[in-house]
C-alpha cells in the first residue's frame, strides 16, 4: 500500500516539476515584462480615455489593431482616433476631466509567445448632481494583444456592457514612424525592475489598509525619513508631522480597534522605475458606511507620487493626493459639518 502511495505522489508531481524546469530564467522574466507591459497598457487606456488623449489612446492598438464596441467596429488608430473625436467631441484647451474615471481591474492574462489573451473588469464612474462619484456602467474588455515591433500592443479589444447590458455585436448605426527601441536591458536588469515595480505596488495597497486599520505608525513607515504628504494647501514632513495629522484627524484608535465605518480602494497603479527613483500614479475611492449601514462611495482621487528606495525599501518620497469628487472645499466643509453634529 505505501508503493503504491509513493508512485502516486510520483505522478501527481513530477509534471509539474518537470514544467517548472522547461522554462528559462529568461523566458520566465520574458512573461513577467509581458504580463507587467499589458497590465500597463490596459491602465493607460483608461487613462488616456479619461484624459480626452485620443492619439494616445489610438497609439495602444496594433498597426491594425481592432476596436469593437457600442459605436461599432473600426480599424487601425486612425480610424479609432476619429471615431473617439466623433462620438465623444475634442477636448478643449487645457482639458482636465473632473467628471468621471474608468475604474480596471481583475485582468487574467495568458501569454502565449507574442500573443495574449486578455479579459479584464471595468466600472465608469461619473459625478453625481451634488458631485459624488456615482458608478454608471460596468462591463468587461475581451482582448487579444500582439508584440509589434518589440511593444505589447492591442490586437482586438472587444467591450463588453454586463450593467447595464451592452452587445458590441450589434451596436447602433453609427454616423509619423515607430519610435525607436531602447537599448535591451540584461536579464538581471529586467527582474529587478519587474520586483520594483511590483514592490510599489504594494506600498501603495498597504497605504490604503494601513490607514482603514488605523495603524498609523505603520501607514508613516511607508513614507521615507524626509517623505512629505501634500493635500491643496495642507503639507506634512517627516513621519512625526504625517502621524500627527492622522492622529488629529482620526483620534488614537483604541488597542483592539477594527474598522466598521470605512475603507478605501485603491486602483489604476501606474509605476515608472528609474533606478533608485519612482514616480506612481493611482486612483482612490473611499467607501463608507451610509445611515443605513450600506456602503456608500464618499470621495475619490487620484495620488501621484514620488518613490525612493532608502535602506533597500521602497519609500514615499512625496505624496500629492488629489481629491477630485467631491472638491476639497466641499470634502472639508461636509467633514466640519460632520463633527459638529457629533459634538465634542
Amino acid at each position: 500500500m505505501f508503493h503504491r502511495f509513493v508512485a502516486a505522489v510520483l505522478i501527481l508531481t513530477v509534471p509539474a516539476a518537470v514544467h517548472a524546469q522547461s522554462f528559462t530564467l529568461e523566458q520566465r522574466v520574458e512573461r513577467m515584462e509581458a504580463e507587467s507591459a499589458i497590465r500597463r497598457a490596459l491602465i493607460e487606456y483608461g487613462k488616456f480615455l479619461d484624459a480626452k488623449d485620443y492619439a494616445s489612446y489610438a497609439a495602444l492598438f496594433a498597426d491594425d489593431g481592432v476596436w469593437t464596441g457600442g459605436f461599432g467596429s473600426f480599424t487601425g488608430p486612425a480610424a479609432i482616433e476619429a471615431m473617439l473625436t466623433e462620438n465623444l467631441g475634442a477636448p478643449e484647451a487645457g482639458f482636465v476631466n473632473k467628471s468621471n474615471f474608468h475604474m480596471l481591474t481583475n485582468p487574467l492574462i495568458k501569454v502565449d509567445g507574442d500573443r495574449a489573451q486578455v479579459e479584464s473588469k471595468y466600472l465608469f464612474w461619473t459625478a453625481s448632481l451634488d458631485n459624488r462619484p456615482t458608478p454608471l456602467l460596468a462591463g468587461r474588455y475581451v482582448d487579444e494583444f500582439v508584440r509589434q515591433r518589440g511593444e505589447w500592443k492591442i490586437a482586438h479589444r472587444t467591450t463588453w456592457g454586463e450593467i447595464p447590458f451592452r452587445d458590441p455585436n450589434d451596436p447602433p448605426a453609427a454616423g509619423g514612424g515607430p519610435a525607436a527601441a531602447p537599448a535591451p536591458l540584461s536579464t538581471e536588469e529586467r527582474l529587478r525592475r519587474a520586483e520594483d515595480q511590483l514592490a510599489i505596488q504594494r506600498v501603495i495597497v498597504e497605504y490604503a489598509a494601513r490607514i482603514d486599520a488605523r495603524d498609523f505608525d505603520g501607514y508613516a513607515d511607508l513614507f521615507a525619513r524626509e517623505g512629505e504628504w501634500r493635500n491643496g494647501a495642507t503639507v506634512r514632513r517627516g513621519r512625526a508631522q504625517i502621524k500627527d495629522l492622522l492622529v488629529g484627524l482620526f483620534g488614537e484608535p483604541a488597542p483592539d480597534y477594527v474598522n466598521m465605518e470605512s475603507y478605501h480602494l485603491v486602483s489604476n497603479p501606474q509605476v515608472d522605475v528609474d533606478g533608485d527613483r519612482a514616480t506612481a500614479r493611482s486612483r482612490h475611492l473611499l467607501i463608507m458606511r451610509g445611515a443605513d449601514g450600506s456602503p456608500v462611495p464618499e470621495l475619490t482621487g487620484v495620488y501621484e507620487d514620488e518613490f525612493i528606495r532608502e535602506d533597500g525599501e521602497w519609500k514615499i518620497l512625496r505624496r500629492v493626493d488629489n481629491p477630485i469628487m467631491p472638491t476639497p472645499d466641499e470634502w472639508r466643509k461636509e467633514m466640519a459639518e460632520r463633527q459638529a453634529r457629533q459634538g465634542p
